[in-house]
């Protein structure tokens, strides 16, 4: 499977802003959607972290990268 990198960008631009996803014509849906939902999860964990009370530990990701596996 090839990753379009525009439709991806669009996506995760959608979701980082907190829009609904709306893939437009001309847009790869599988890219679009993927980007859409890497940067919803992004936003949820950096939500979560926020909420904690100060005296509890923040949660360490681990692999320290995100990463585009095409499969």
């Amino acid at each position: 499977m090839i990753i379009d990198l525009d439709s991806w960008e669009a996506g995760y631009g959608d979701g980082f802003r907190g829009r609904p996803s709306q893939c437009t014509p001309g847009l790869d849906q599988f890219s679009y959607s993927s980007g859409y939902l890497q940067a919803r999860a992004s936003r949820a964990g950096t939500q979560e972290r926020r909420r904690l009370p100060s005296s509890q530990p923040v949660p360490q990701r681990r692999g320290g990268s995100s990463r585009l596996i095409i499969i």
